[in-house]
């Protein structure tokens, strides 16, 4: 029965003419906005990486499955950071995988602050395999049957403010289409606007962090609001609500001073409920000390990490 429903949701989505997809989306993204902004990279002498894995509406066959990889160095010799991301999208029976390398070039603008461009490029392969779908309406001019695989370019392009207290981004993903052109062979282009303010010593050692995040691809939108508390800076916790579709709870822990692991928990509130059993989110991160030591003078210290 819950194949039957996921297929039925998944054709909902064919049916619409426009066969594309929305960027995968996460719980934890406040540590991990250079997955859809190259801007947000750390400025500093150190490697670092991210590694993601999601599971979601557990109980669904063929359930949303995402796995992110991202890297990201800053190198003094050009003035800037370079990364990669490498992401692994998989939804019922179509694949999304994205592979884009970034540039980031920060700008100092205060004592303690700096501003920084990025841009991104990369390719978007996306497989579909209709061999298996059925449709209501054997006839649909839009029905799919085969499996094909397409290749496309990719561009993103974001902007990040940080101080010591504040974090405000804006980036767009696939600047190539827009989401009124959007195609089987291409996702359309993604808007992100997010911003975080970081109360110090709330409490004894316990700092607050509300954060809010807009998505919209100019036809649908999701909007997140979370607050989180870091205590000691060795663990973080908190809640956070995607407005109309579920209730997440994240909890962390700094394992050594370069190794951070976090878990989130979502509960479903949107029309899936009855069949969902909610999603499941893992997150290592760790950087590299000194990998950039002989080149790498940091100008303008990422201090919001």
């Amino acid at each position: 029965m819950k194949k039957v429903i996921l297929v039925s949701l998944l054709c909902m989505i064919f049916k619409t003419g426009v066969f594309s997809q929305n960027d995968p989306g996460f719980s934890q993204y406040m540590f991990n906005e250079v997955t859809f902004n190259p801007a947000a990279i750390e400025i500093s002498n150190t490697l670092n990486a991210s590694l993601l894995a999601r599971q979601q509406w557990v109980g669904f066959d063929n359930a949303p499955s995402t796995q992110v990889l991202n890297v990201s160095t800053y190198l003094q010799d050009i003035y800037g950071g370079v990364g990669l991301n490498i992401i692994n999208d998989k939804l019922g029976y179509e694949n999304f995988l994205t592979i884009r390398g970034f540039y980031a070039f920060p700008v100092q603008v205060g004592v303690l602050s700096h501003l920084t461009f990025g841009v991104g490029a990369g390719v978007v392969s996306r497989t579909l395999d209709g061999t298996d779908l059925t449709y209501e309406d054997p006839n649909d001019p839009n029905a799919f049957y085969g499996r094909e695989t397409f290749t496309r370019p990719d561009f993103n392009f974001g902007m990040e403010y940080v101080d010591p207290n504040i974090k405000a981004g804006l980036a767009i993903t696939h600047l190539y289409r827009s989401a009124k052109n959007a195609g089987i062979d291409y996702a359309p282009r993604h808007y992100y606007l997010y911003g975080k303010y970081r109360f110090r010593e709330v409490f004894d050692m316990v700092d607050i962090e509300p954060y809010l995040l807009l998505k919209s691809n100019m036809r649908s939108t999701q909007f997140d609001v979370n607050v989180i508390g870091h205590y000691d800076d060795m663990v973080w916790a908190g809640f956070s609500y995607r407005l109309g579709d579920a209730v997440a709870a994240m909890l962390g822990y700094h394992i050594t001073p370069n190794i951070r692991a976090g878990y989130a928990y979502d509960y479903s509130v949107g029309v899936n409920r009855p069949y969902s059993g909610g999603s499941h989110e893992i997150m290592i991160i760790t950087r590299f000390d000194g990998f950039n030591s002989e080149n790498a003078t940091p100008r303008t210290p990422r201090i919001f990490n």
